[in-house]
């Protein structure tokens, strides 16, 4: 190898002398953030602790929960659990499929409104999307009688449509909204790509606009399924039938059946009753945010 003889050999210094760098406390939370933090957190408690004692108490007798209010259950009474499921099932699966209708029709009916409005042009159309906004300022109250008339005129009071139909008539409006909102940044480019391909515009809708929509899809979902699933003044105004009756209705006439004799019973039903929808948000939760952020930033 060669050397050049004008190089000299680097001089290695004493590593005792370099300097070390100083680690200090660097102040990461301000006071107002800290304040902010702990507003929050007791939120997040209040919301919390109802839940809490509902589970609590669900394990509890009837002694229990008047003897000692705020202590823990002992022994706990799983039975409670077994004794409510078989009163409210049918209750909570009437809920359940009523729900699942509904939102299928509300996103399949908001999709395509919404690909209309975002990606079709025709005679009228913001002034017939300014007119649907406009329903949404109607309070549901003032509808409820004369919706009422006309359900019970067309023979659906008593029947299960009467809930899906009201659910996917009452969520269509805000559901366009939405897809309207959320369509209207996908690119024009790929649409135009497709129809140049030779795709139909029925393939264009299902192969690329539903793909592309799934999270304000999946979001639309769980809000109307929420909604149907929690809805108590609509079915108990149009459902007799305890057999066809939805669980929120469900729980008043199982409460009056148990009364004060059994609360832990009762919590138990409450308790049961909100797992269907936890399991909703906890397998949807990804989708539901993402939604949600895409939406109001196209918005």
């Amino acid at each position: 190898m060669y050397t050049s003889p004008e190089a000299k050999p680097l001089k290695v210094e004493n590593l005792s002398r370099v300097k070390k760098p100083e680690w200090r406390f660097k102040k990461y939370w301000s006071f107002p953030q800290l304040m902010i933090i702990a507003f929050l957190s007791l939120l997040v408690i209040l919301m919390l602790v109802p839940i809490l004692f509902m589970i609590v108490s669900s394990l509890k007798s009837n002694a229990q929960i008047l003897g000692n209010f705020w202590a823990l259950p002992s022994p706990a009474k799983w039975g409670n659990y077994s004794e409510a499921l078989s009163s409210i099932w049918r209750y909570m699966l009437n809920s359940v499929l009523y729900a699942i209708g509904a939102s299928s029709c509300v996103i399949l009916l908001s999709a395509i409104s919404g690909y209309i409005f975002a990606k079709k042009t025709f005679p009228g159309k913001e002034l017939l999307f300014m007119m649907m906004l406009a329903m949404m300022m109607i309070p549901g109250v003032l509808t409820l009688i004369p919706s009422y008339v006309l359900y019970d005129s067309l023979g659906l009071t008593n029947t299960p449509w009467v809930i899906i139909i009201a659910g996917a008539a009452g969520g269509q409006i805000f559901g366009t909204f939405l897809c309207r909102s959320f369509m209207s940044g996908l690119p024009s480019e790929l649409f135009e790509a497709a129809r140049i391909d030779g795709a139909s515009e029925i393939r264009v809708f299902f192969q690329i606009v539903i793909p592309l929509s799934l999270p304000i899809l999946a979001t639309l979902f769980i809000m109307q399924t929420v909604g149907v699933y929690n809805d108590y003044i609509w079915p108990l105004l149009t459902i007799q039938d305890s057999n066809l009756q939805v669980i929120a209705v469900g729980l008043t006439i199982f409460t009056k059946q148990f009364g004060i004799t059994d609360m832990g019973t009762q919590f138990s039903a409450y308790a049961i009753s909100s797992v269907p929808l936890i399991l909703i948000f906890s397998f949807g939760m990804k989708y539901y945010i993402q939604g949600m952020t895409q939406g109001a930033l196209k918005m």
